[in-house]
């Protein structure tokens, strides 16, 4: 079956290939130059050296950016699928008070929250750049306003799971020749966890 990451990986081998061609024909002109001509400069050589490495940077960053920066837009139907699914949160009884959330707080310049819960008899772990707690009346804290999470379902499943649930976005690229120039189709584009808790009495803190 045919995929649309190998127009991604042609490309770089094109830019790849491009790259060997720029530094051979420069140093080839170059040399021609010297002996011809018995001159180390002129401008028609000069201009035509800054505009194949213009076309190669230019191409470089295109593919760099599609490749390692893509940063798509979630609620672009057109190239990105996406679903959410709800799970009820298992309350941990273990030490200290019950609760359906820990906090682990990391005290580093770089440090970053962790987040873990119970669902279906499965702990996990996530990052807070992947994962945001809310409770009290909205289901839909700031930190989860980037993903296009439904307030109105959100509020069904309040009343579903009376606030202790997780809602889990995965968005994928879809399987198109747009995509495939990163080398992302069919791949996973984001995956967020929602925790919903009733309020602040059920997070514990490390």
């Amino acid at each position: 079956m045919f995929s649309w990451n190998l127009l991604g990986i042609l490309l770089w081998v094109v830019i790849i290939l491009y790259f060997v061609f720029v530094v051979q024909n420069i140093r080839k002109r170059r040399i021609t130059m010297i002996i011809k001509k018995h001159c180390r400069f002129s401008w028609p050589n000069f201009l035509l050296d800054i505009l194949e490495v213009v076309v190669l940077l230019v191409g470089l960053g295109a593919m760099f950016t599609k490749t390692i920066l893509d940063n798509p837009d979630l609620e672009d139907t057109s190239e990105i699928s996406s679903h959410i699914i709800y799970q009820p949160l298992v309350m941990d009884t273990g030490t200290g008070n019950s609760s359906y959330v820990t906090i682990n707080s990391k005290k580093k310049k770089m440090g970053a929250q962790t987040y873990t819960f119970y669902r279906s008899g499965k702990r996990v772990k996530v990052s807070s750049d992947f994962a945001t707690v809310a409770y009290g009346k909205n289901p839909l804290d700031l930190n989860a306003e980037r993903v296009p999470y439904k307030v109105e379902q959100l509020k069904q499943m309040d009343k579903k799971y009376q606030k202790a649930y997780v809602a889990i976005y995965t968005a994928t690229y879809k399987k198109i020749w747009q995509n495939g120039i990163g080398m992302h189709a069919g791949h996973n584009a984001m995956t967020y966890y929602l925790i919903r808790i009733p309020d602040a009495s059920f997070i514990k803190q490390k």
